[in-house]
């Protein structure tokens, strides 16, 4: 009986580290699992911060290139409601008699055009409808659209009734409801034509 019972101790004795290896094994099997779990958590994580970025900046683009207010209203002391640029400054268009006169070369040194910023496609207006665009070029009822270099401080319209390059020059107006419920843009003088006719020349 005595020899039984020291054997049995024995057989006890040794499995007791097999237990012990067993434990240890399940517990890193349960560590790398974790590990695994964590890491796809934190790239689900990043892929989903780096998609929203990604909407983000491409809706931004998306805004900017569709369309700008490159021209919006503003009072006037002596010629009431005109259309001004992005800037401030005073638009102009140049006419003969009733047709529109292009103005091009050393005209543009004097009587800048107004124009679409970098990377915008489409032309809008705040509170000044039928706005769009030839080219780069800014138009309002279909008449190209200018600045005056003499005017110095945003509202000015030292270039109203001013006769050169073929034309005269008049400040365009804001002035009736338009269907878009902004207002529809005349020139000072009281036109709204639309026809271009080639133009002249001097200052």
């Amino acid at each position: 009986m005595h020899y039984g019972t020291a054997g049995a101790g024995t057989r006890v004795a040794r499995r007791s580290p097999t237990r012990a290896r067993k434990a240890r094994v399940s517990a890193f099997v349960a560590l790398g699992a974790a590990a695994v779990i964590a890491l796809a958590a934190c790239g689900g994580s990043s892929n989903s911060s780096s998609s929203k970025s990604t909407t983000t900046k491409k809706s931004t683009g998306t805004a900017a290139a569709a369309g700008a207010a490159v021209v919006k209203t503003a009072n006037s002391s002596t010629l009431g409601t005109i259309v001004v640029d992005s800037t401030g400054k005073t638009v102009y268009t140049l006419t003969n008699g009733s047709q529109q006169v292009p103005c091009s070369g050393a005209c543009l040194q004097v009587w800048p055009a107004v124009s679409l910023p970098a990377g915008t496609t489409k032309a809008t207006g705040t509170g000044v409808s039928n706005v769009a665009a030839m080219g780069t070029q800014v138009t309002i009822n279909g008449a190209p659209v200018y600045t005056f270099s003499g005017d110095t401080a945003a509202g000015s319209t030292n270039g109203e009734g001013i006769t050169s390059f073929g034309g005269t020059w008049h400040v365009v107006k804001a002035g009736g409801s338009s269907g878009g419920g902004g207002s529809t843009a005349t020139t000072a003088g009281g036109s709204t034509s639309t026809t271009v006719k080639s133009g002249g020349s001097g200052y």
